[in-house]
């Protein structure tokens, strides 16, 4: 396979960030729908995608995307797939489904035809069906009907990418997932001014943007590879990519982050270090009484939206506070904030320069940027 067409998943509503990162590293994008980039790129790119995007939950290979109105049709377009050119009989395949529209079937009814068209293609091409494992295959398929747009897609990732090597298991109730957290430091427009954080919980943000900044890959010791079961996989070109990513890093202006909970900081310590960018600065502080800055800066932050932590009326006075604070002692600086409460920017004291709405875990949030006067 030479240059063959796929699609990424990505935040809904921020997927013209992706749309920009996946063009700078050599792909060809066609068409966007809501958390999916369509594109066209050599297999041999597909593992530098994999290891250096960062925006993207998981990459598939480009099956099937058509118009249709029932299961005949469905079952008419699934049929032209080539699935014995991309696994071996030999491979369990599984395929997950999902349906939104009114539609006089089920999404297991298109997993049932879709299944059908797999066992029966083999048969006819290779002489034997693959097995089928629907709990640990080796191979997943996705069908996505919406409404009358049927997609079908191989998954070439596995898990998704947001699941990053260097995380610690913590919970934490307002925690970003590390690719929604890329895409919010690449779209801030952060300059040569030091990037903090001030309301860091466990880094994210701040480990996001120097991985980004220092072009060190976020999946470097990631060991599940769906796309080296497949058969256009080439396992030496493969650990050459693998032996590049483990070369690359640079510099990028300093990243201070702070947190009020001792706990969080800790953590972020050690995410810092497991990712390779331990020279992060991090300390136990309140938001509200860190001092100035020295210069001016790119604050990027996650606050509380009353949703899973806070009072809506307590946030309120946080909100303002934060207000206060930043425009008296933040001149000349960029605020970048992730909003899932619509107080956070009537509080403001301008209108923002860039809004982006989007989804974070189906939660309606907003991606708001400001430039403060002054400096």
């Amino acid at each position: 396979m030479s240059t063959g067409e796929f699609f990424a998943t990505c935040n809904t509503g921020l997927e013209s960030v992706t749309v920009k990162e996946l063009r700078e590293m050599g792909a060809e994008v066609f068409d966007t729908s809501p958390s999916r980039v369509y594109f066209r790129a050599r297999w041999s790119d597909i593992y530098h995608l994999h290891l250096h995007a960062r925006t993207v939950n998981r990459f598939f290979g480009l099956l099937a995307r058509a118009q249709v109105r029932n299961l005949k049709e469905i079952e008419e377009v699934a049929w032209q797939v080539p699935y014995e050119d991309w696994f071996s009989n030999t491979l369990a395949f599984a395929i997950r489904s999902e349906r939104e529209g009114t539609h006089d079937f089920t999404s297991m009814d298109i997993a049932r035809v879709v299944g059908q068209v797999v066992c029966d293609r083999f048969i006819a091409r290779r002489g034997q069906r693959p097995p089928v494992n629907l709990d640990a295959p080796d191979v997943e398929i996705f069908s996505t009907l919406v409404d009358e747009q049927f997609l079908l897609g191989l998954n070439l990732t596995g898990s998704s990418l947001h699941r990053r090597p260097w995380r610690q298991s913590l919970a934490h109730l307002t925690a970003l997932r590390p690719t929604l957290a890329a895409a919010v430091v690449m779209a801030s427009g952060w300059d040569h001014r030091p990037l903090v954080d001030p309301m860091c919980g466990t880094g994210t943000l701040l480990i996001e943007g120097a991985l980004w900044r220092r072009g060190i890959s976020p999946s470097l010791g990631r060991e599940e590879w769906a796309f080296r079961k497949l058969l256009p996989h080439d396992e030496t070109r493969w650990q050459e990519e693998l032996a590049q990513a483990h070369k690359a890093g640079g510099e990028s202006p300093p990243l201070r982050g702070s947190d009020w909970n001792a706990r969080y900081v800790e953590v972020a310590r050690q995410n810092a270090q497991g990712a390779g960018v331990s020279d992060i600065l991090f300390t136990v502080a309140n938001a509200l009484t860190l001092p100035p800055p020295e210069e001016p800066v790119v604050l990027v932050t996650n606050p509380p939206y009353g949703v899973r932590m806070g009072k809506p009326s307590e946030l309120v006075h946080l909100y303002r506070k934060l207000w206060q604070k930043w425009s008296a002692e933040y001149g000349g600086s960029r605020i970048v904030v992730i909003s899932g409460n619509p107080a956070f920017e009537q509080l403001a004291p301008l209108p923002p320069t860039v809004a982006y709405d989007f989804l974070q875990a189906e939660l309606p949030c907003r991606l708001l940027i400001w430039d403060l006067p002054g400096g």
